[in-house]
C-alpha cells in the first residue's frame, strides 16, 4: 500500500508481520514507516497480538542499536 498515512503505513507493517518478524530498522528502511513503535501500538488496539522483544543491528555506520523485534503472536 502506498503512501505515508497511517493506515498506509499500518497495512504495510501488518502485511510483513504476517511474513515473519519484523524489527524497527527493516521496517523504516524498507516499509518507510519513521515511527514503528507508534504504529505497532495502534495495531495492538486494533486487537492484533504483538510481541516484541530485543536485538541488536548494526548500522552501515558500524553502530551498534537495541531496537525491537515485532512479531506477530499466533493463537493455538
Amino acid at each position: 500500500m502506498k503512501g505515508n498515512s497511517a493506515a498506509a503505513q499500518r497495512a504495510r507493517l501488518l502485511r510483513a508481520l504476517k511474513r515473519g518478524p519484523v524489527d524497527t530498522v527493516h521496517a523504516y528502511r524498507k516499509l518507510d514507516i519513521l515511527h514503528v513503535p507508534r504504529r505497532v501500538f495502534e495495531l495492538r488496539e486494533a486487537g492484533h497480538s504483538i510481541v516484541t522483544s530485543w536485538v541488536w543491528r548494526t548500522t552501515e555506520q558500524g553502530e551498534r542499536h537495541r531496537v525491537g523485534l515485532y512479531s506477530l503472536e499466533v493463537s493455538q
